[in-house]
Order: structure tokens, then C-alpha cells, then sequence
């Protein structure tokens, strides 16, 4: 029982061991920002518009992603921090096994108590792993929605996505829901701070101005139908008739999905009913 118990133990510590060291994510954006500058004043034809334009928006490009840079950076030591102390919890629990295993207990009423130590020990240790996927789940949504922020994104020319323009409805709809990112799923809830699936898309789209009926089973008849393969960023998009999504483009989804859960970015689904408000 015991040997067994260490090697629960030992199972769960080994998923947190790892390198400390955090990665670099500085890609040095001040150098090439330094050069743009330089090339605007030597080029002769930056007394142009166009050209300084373009100088403008490659400085504004850099600032973006030098932004992006540290915003990731940031998540990541997070990321780091936790898992080290989910490390040093779960070493904790497994070093106080190992020195339980020295003495067996023979009386009845120590083996009894010795059983009670290892079920809390056993408790306390699937308690760290949960906690510690509860927050790396949270890192991975801070983590998609920097990724889905990058601004001129390469993909979304290459799959030939058909972005709202911006400033629609839809991108604002879809700006308000991923703006609510990593807020916990409350059935009934309608915002600003806790949602249900319909309740999320309903007070995105509010923030645009645009209504949409409260539950799952009126969104599924709002608007007009689309198929999946004109499916842009705003629209409605229903797994089955009693949960919504809303897209964000590049083949994702915002929702909010069930009870524990937070507010996320997810895959868009291959078998959805979607739907456009007018």
C-alpha cells in the first residue's frame, strides 16, 4: 500500500519537473525601429506621403510587437512560477509519504491513523495537479488571446479569411467578448463579469449596439443562416441548439462553455449550425 502510494505520488511531482529558465522572447525591435528612423532621414523621398506613411506604420508594427513581446514574456514566467511551485508542493507531499513508510504501524489504531494520512495525502496532492491545471489553463488563454491580437497577422490573408471591417458591429461584438477572457462561466449570468454561453454573446453584442435575444434557442433564430464556409468573425456559431460561440476569425471560437470553466478561445467545429445578426 505504501510503495503504491509513493508512486502516485511520485507520478503526479514528476509532472512539474522541468527546466527554470525562462525563455527570451525579446526580438530586439528597437534596432530595427532605430533603422527606420535613420532610412527616413537619409531616403530622399521621404518627403513624400506614401513613403512616410509607411515608415509610420512600420514603427507602429514594431511598437505592436515589441508590446506583444513582453505581454508573452510575462504569461510565460507566470507559467514558470507555477510550475515551480506546484513542483515544491507536490515534493512536499510526497517527502512527507516517504517518511511515513519508515515506521509500519502495527496496532489498530495506528494503522488506522496511518490510513487517514495517506487519504489526505493522496487528496492534498490530486488538490496541487488541479490547481496547477486550472492555471496553466488560464496561461493558455492569455497566451490565444495575444496570439488572435497580433495585429496584421499573415494568416488570416492566407486562409483568406474575410475580416468585418473596423468598424463594424460584428468587430466590435467580437472585441467586447474577447475583452471578457478568463471570466468564470455562471449559468444565467449576463455580464459584465460572469456569463452563461448566450448571455456572453448577447452583452458582446450589446456593446456594439446591436440586440440579440437572451437564451440559446432564440439566438439560433436570430439573423440570417451562413455556411461554414462564409463564416467570418461575429458570427453566431451553435455546436447544438443549446450552446452558442461566437467566431473571431482564423478557424476560432469565443465562449464561454460550461460550469468551472472560464470564458475561452477554442476551435471552431466542423458539424455547427451559424448564423449572421442583421
Amino acid at each position: 500500500m505504501s510503495q503504491s502510494e509513493i508512486e502516485v505520488l511520485s507520478r503526479a511531482h514528476r509532472m512539474f519537473a522541468g527546466s527554470g529558465r525562462h525563455p527570451a522572447l525579446d526580438t530586439d525591435t528597437s534596432h530595427y525601429g532605430s533603422l527606420l528612423q535613420r532610412t527616413g532621414e537619409l531616403n530622399t523621398l521621404a518627403s513624400l506621403p506614401r513613403y512616410q506613411h509607411a515608415a509610420r506604420r512600420g514603427q507602429t508594427a514594431l511598437r505592436a510587437a515589441a508590446h506583444t513581446d513582453a505581454e508573452a514574456a510575462a504569461v510565460i514566467v507566470c507559467a514558470q512560477r507555477d510550475r515551480a511551485e506546484a513542483h515544491e508542493l507536490t515534493r512536499r507531499v510526497l517527502d512527507a509519504a516517504r517518511a511515513d513508510v519508515v515506521a509500519t504501524p502495527l496496532a489498530p489504531l495506528a494503522w488506522r491513523e496511518a490510513m487517514r494520512r495517506r487519504a489526505a495525502r493522496l487528496r492534498a496532492q490530486r488538490a496541487h495537479v488541479l490547481a496547477a491545471r486550472r492555471r496553466a489553463r488560464r496561461r493558455l488563454v492569455a497566451l490565444r488571446a495575444l496570439h488572435y491580437r497580433m495585429p496584421h497577422h499573415r494568416r488570416h490573408r492566407l486562409l483568406g479569411l474575410r475580416l468585418p471591417a473596423a468598424d463594424s458591429r460584428a468587430t466590435a461584438a467580437v472585441r467586447a467578448a474577447l475583452s471578457r477572457l478568463g471570466r468564470p462561466y455562471v449559468w444565467g449570468a449576463t455580464g459584465p463579469n460572469q456569463f452563461d454561453c448566450s448571455g456572453l454573446v448577447q452583452w458582446s453584442y450589446a456593446q456594439a449596439g446591436v440586440h440579440v435575444d437572451r437564451t440559446t434557442y432564440q439566438q439560433i433564430h436570430d439573423g440570417i443562416p451562413v455556411p461554414l464556409s462564409q463564416v467570418r468573425p461575429g458570427d453566431l456559431v451553435f455546436p447544438h441548439p443549446g450552446h452558442v460561440q461566437l467566431a473571431i476569425g482564423n478557424n476560432l471560437v469565443v465562449e464561454a462553455p460550461y460550469s468551472g470553466a472560464s470564458v475561452r478561445i477554442s476551435r471552431l467545429g466542423s458539424n455547427v449550425a451559424i448564423r449572421r445578426p442583421m
